[in-house]
């Protein structure tokens, strides 16, 4: 009620200041109309208040013209007919000038109200026109025939255009910075599409046109444009639109060129699955029903053809002892969404199950899984058979070598007892060296029997157990062993490095400390940057002075050094021992 009661204030207070209007322009119309009563009778009594109710009509409504129309009627009943004559019977010259008054003033009032309306609606049409063109999303005018004025322009048109909207007037000023033709040249006043619809009555629908705007950048434009007739066909105006689709025909190259690179990748990866040799399935992952293409229905010995394979169907066709692995695959790519990956067999239509491999990709918003499929069964064949004869060749391998440790070791045997039968030091000598050389052998081997491929030996180990062999020769002389543990080193080294250290220790066992006196030797294995040095160390006599001649271990040193590529350094110093250290770069085991 607050809010209604200034309102209503407001629209009387509005109605009574245009009825003050109204009177106040009727008094004067009825000053005008006594004072011409004695210069021009022939003008009517009322005549010039008809305009004047009239005016006021249209301009401020019709309640403040018919307050105009009856003040303007009592003032003239007043003034020329003087009250109480209106009682009189009979008409007089001024009561019917009243009564015509009257009728004319509603006729007035009628059109009056009539015009106004018309006046109104055609106002608010031109309001929402121009309130349309100036939001109008694109840039759009209106041209006034027949010079080509700018009647309208929409508010969007300076943002697309860069132009400023108070600056253009005429369709001549259209070309200020305006269009370029396909060879760079730039629009005529004539060119533009809106001045071709104006002046030849041309309809233009979708039209390109580059655009320069005042800060040299370019735009591409989508123009339409087409003229504004009366009833008789004349030309009055042309209207043109146009907007901005530089982004929308960026975009659309990039989806061209997006769309013909996805063909290309499809094309190659076509190529790629037909080179390959591998199949295409479409899982659905609500019913679990297979699609797959011709050529992984061409694996399973069906018509090379795209085809359905039902959920049970499937189970049916995965192999049983297979069944647990591939549905765990399936589950956990499916809560992982991520890829795929298994290997089962599957039955074809023959009957025989075929070894396949798939990888795929689950995509859990379509509730598929896609993926390849490669038939192996053939390889894997070659594999198993290949497994079969490597892991017999092993048994062959690991057999001989077994009755070459035992060939080794009956030629030991065969020695120690030439040895135990004779009473000549030399001999004695010379067969327990040709016994260290053959345990050095026979304990190689039997390292390398013991090694998971047959081509690496653990030094360590095969060092540490010739230590305990060779030092069994001489029980006086106690031989410390100190390797590095789980050190792999190839068999065509292993087996001359083990032979080198037989002799270095066979060495210091016989001629490092006198007959029958106790010692200790120390072999040391350590691994260095490249690969490892041994080193064979007493704390003896030393050597002598003046070097003998070499024997034949020292040969067998050399030779075997040579063979492996191994320096060997040796250290000396009389009454506190000697050293021999051996260094050597190990080949890269296969």
């Amino acid at each position: 009620m607050h809010g209604v009661l200034p309102f209503a204030a407001s629209v009387h207070w509005d109605i009574a200041k245009r009825a003050a209007y109204a009177v106040g322009l009727i008094a004067a119309a009825v000053l005008c109309c006594v004072m011409l009563q004695g210069e021009a009778p022939v003008i009517g009594d009322f005549a010039l208040l008809l305009p004047v109710v009239m005016f006021v009509a249209v301009l401020w409504g019709l309640v403040p013209g018919l307050i105009a129309a009856i003040t303007g009627g009592l003032a003239m009943s007043v003034l020329l007919l003087r009250l109480p004559g209106l009682l009189r019977p009979a008409l007089s010259g001024p009561q019917l000038a009243l009564l015509v008054f009257i009728a004319a003033s509603a006729g007035v009032l009628r059109a009056a109200a009539v015009m106004r309306r018309t006046v109104t609606e055609a106002r608010g049409a031109e309001a929402r026109l121009a309130e349309v063109f100036r939001q109008f999303p694109g840039t759009a005018a209106i041209l006034a025939a027949p010079d080509g004025r700018l009647v309208l322009r929409s508010a969007r048109s300076t943002d697309v255009l860069g132009q400023d909207e108070r600056a253009m007037h005429t369709a001549d000023e259209l070309a200020a910075y305006g269009g370029l033709h396909d060879n760079g040249q730039p629009y005529a006043p004539d060119d533009y599409p809106i001045v071709r619809a104006l002046k030849t009555g041309a309809v233009i629908r979708a039209e390109r046109l580059r655009y320069v705007r005042p800060d040299r950048s370019e735009v591409e434009l989508e123009v339409y444009a087409g003229p504004v007739r009366d009833e008789a066909g004349g030309i009055v105006a042309a209207v043109g639109m146009a907007f901005d689709v530089t982004e929308r025909l960026a975009a659309e190259r990039r989806l061209l060129a997006s769309e013909a690179e996805c063909r290309a990748t499809a094309e190659r990866l076509r190529a790629a699955i037909e080179a390959g040799a591998l199949g295409m399935w479409e899982c659905d992952l609500d019913s679990y029903d297979l699609t797959i293409d011709g050529a992984m229905a061409a694996m399973l010995g069906m018509p090379a053809e795209p085809t359905i394979v039902r959920a049970r169907e499937l189970q049916a066709m995965i192999h049983p002892d297979d069944h647990g692995t591939a549905n765990r695959a399936l589950a956990a790519a499916i809560a992982g969404g991520g890829t795929y990956s298994d290997e089962s067999r599957l039955r074809g239509q023959d009957g025989r199950y075929r070894t396949l491999i798939s990888r795929g990709t689950v995509l859990p918003r379509l509730r598929k899984a896609i993926g390849v499929v490669s038939d192996v069964t053939e390889r894997r064949a070659r594999e198993d058979a290949l497994k079969e004869a490597l892991l017999a060749r092993d048994l062959l391998a690991r057999e001989a070598d077994h009755r070459i440790k035992n060939s080794l070791q009956l030629v030991a045997s065969l020695l120690r007892l030439q040895m135990s039968r004779t009473d000549n030091p030399e001999i004695s000598n010379a067969l327990a060296e040709a016994i260290a050389r053959v345990d050095a052998v026979g304990n190689a081997h039997l390292a390398l029997q013991g090694s998971a491929d047959l081509r690496s030996i653990e030094i360590g180990q095969m060092v540490t157990d010739l230590c305990v062999r060779v030092g069994s020769l001489n029980p006086a002389i106690t031989v410390r062993c100190d390797v590095v543990p789980s050190l792999m080193v190839d068999a065509e080294q292993a087996i001359p490095l083990g032979l080198i250290t037989s002799e270095l220790l066979t060495n210091a066992l016989r001629h490092a400390y006198a007959p029958g006196c106790r010692g200790d030797i120390a072999v040391t294995v350590r691994q260095t940057e490249n690969g490892l040095a041994l080193t064979v160390a007493d704390r003896g006599r030393g050597l002598a002075a003046v070097p003998a001649a070499p024997g034949l271990g020292t040969t067998v040193i050399k030779m075997l050094a040579r063979q492996i590529g191994a320096e060997a350094r040796t250290q000396s110093t009389p009454g506190q021992g000697t050293s021999v250290t051996l260094t050597m770069t190990l080949k890269r085991i296969p």
